[in-house]
């Protein structure tokens, strides 16, 4: 890659806005047992009456109704042998997971894996732009601040080090703040300094000393904030480029792209810190996105060659890996992991035959897992014999009462600073 000294300062400017992506030093101050959040967001919006399925007309006609409305959608009873969970807490209807999630179902056994029912909040848009902010920002007045629901969780512990990553090459705004900083890359082992052939480095210089020199003389306003985030791109570059993401028994090891990939990543930077506090990233929070869940057509039902079985699949055994990691390096009783998506999909299928799909919905699901979660089911699978006026499951658990679980229970932070609207009842998914 060419890489002058107009395109550094080009780029860093990029980099430098109003603390939505930053940069710094490595942090010294956070504990080694600290606890650590991963958020895993479905982007387009997963259908929940795909991933938990229902059984039976037990408290309500969910399972005739769910193939009647979905006669080229619904998964059949006989694949769901051996993949079912607890009923529903309400209405005791049989639930299953999806045969592509069969990893997720082993960790439900060992009662590490949450299922949230229903979760959203009503009215919320059917927007993906719109009903996004939403999540990211855990408020429905998203037009009132730019900061992310964890994004004012970091403000409140901002010490000029960044302890936030997020993969997908920027900053979801779920980590906007207004004085913490966060990283946003596409991997840690691309993560680096473009080089230039044709540049010269003067004085004998190597090229991070000389980047960094380059950016040391004196600036105000936006030239002093370019210049901070420059230099920290640079510390940050030499930092990741130390860390090992292959070749130490990740059960991700064959993950060479995508999801599998920025898992394994993740657990490589979380191993670093336990082998090395001294050096340690001090990250405690990484964002991930896993898009291809706007199922319009051709959503599919068992076959994980394509569509939504294929997404649910990459899902499963990525997250089964990346617990298995979190094991293997000792880290499982550190680590929660939230999965969430905008909205969920409507119950009556569009188009006919292998054409079918699902459009945009309102109540869709959350999983949290890790050691720390309360495995089980929680919230209530919308009945379908009740749908809203415009033909979508009715919200049955206000996702913020999730959220207000992991702000406190999880970060020991307090909700009602955190999360407009406070207090809310909390969900029980998270062991005190």
């Amino acid at each position: 890659m060419r890489f002058s000294r107009r395109s550094f300062l080009k780029g860093a400017t990029a980099l430098a806005g109003a603390h939505v992506l930053g940069f710094a030093s490595r942090a010294a101050a956070v504990s080694p047992d600290a606890p650590i959040l991963v958020l895993v967001n479905l982007a387009g919006g997963n259908d929940l009456l795909n991933t938990v399925i229902p059984l039976d007309d037990v408290g309500a006609p969910q399972r005739s109704l769910y193939q009647t409305l979905r006669p080229d959608l619904a998964v059949p009873l006989g694949s769901l042998a051996n993949l079912s969970i607890d009923p529903d807490p309400m209405r005791g209807t049989g639930l299953a997971l999806h045969p592509a999630l069969a990893g997720l179902h082993a960790l439900y056994g060992q009662g590490r894996l949450a299922v949230v029912l229903g979760a959203g909040l009503p009215g919320s848009s059917l927007s993906h732009f719109v009903a996004e902010k939403v999540w990211f920002f855990g408020r429905p007045d998203v037009l009132v601040s730019p900061t992310g629901w964890i994004g004012r969780q970091l403000d409140q512990a901002a010490d000029g080090t960044p302890h936030a990553v997020s993969f997908g090459g920027e900053v979801s705004p779920t980590l906007h703040a207004a004085q913490a900083d966060a990283l946003g890359i596409e991997s840690v082992e691309d993560f680096e300094l473009p080089d230039d052939p044709v540049w010269e480095w003067r004085d004998g210089l190597e090229r991070g000393a000389a980047l960094r020199a380059l950016l040391s003389s004196p600036r105000s306003g936006l030239g002093a904030l370019v210049a901070r985030s420059g230099r920290l791109v640079v510390d940050q570059a030499e930092f990741l480029s130390s860390i090992e993401t292959s070749g130490w028994g990740s059960q991700l090891e064959e993950e060479s792209w995508g999801f599998g990939r920025e898992l394994r990543e993740v657990a490589s930077l979380i191993r670093h810190d336990l082998l090395n506090p001294a050096a340690a990233s001090g990250f405690r929070f990484y964002h991930l996105r896993l898009a291809g869940f706007d199922t319009h057509s051709r959503q599919g039902v068992l076959d994980t060659s394509a569509g939504h079985p294929m997404m649910l699949s990459m899902l499963s055994r990525g997250l089964a890996g990346f617990q298995h990691d979190l094991d293997a390096i000792g880290a499982s009783g550190r680590v929660v992991t939230l999965v969430y998506s905008e909205f969920g999909r409507r119950v009556e299928q569009s188009a006919q035959g292998n054409d079918a799909g699902s459009d945009h919905g309102a109540a869709g699901g959350m999983f949290l897992l890790g050691d720390r979660v309360v495995g089980g089911v929680h919230g209530a699978l919308p009945r379908l014999d009740q749908l809203d006026a415009t033909g979508n499951l009715g919200v049955t658990t206000d996702f913020r009462r999730v959220y207000a679980a992991v702000i406190d229970d999880l970060l020991a932070g307090d909700h009602t600073t955190v999360l407009p609207g406070a207090p809310f009842a909390k969900l029980p998914v998270i062991q005190a």
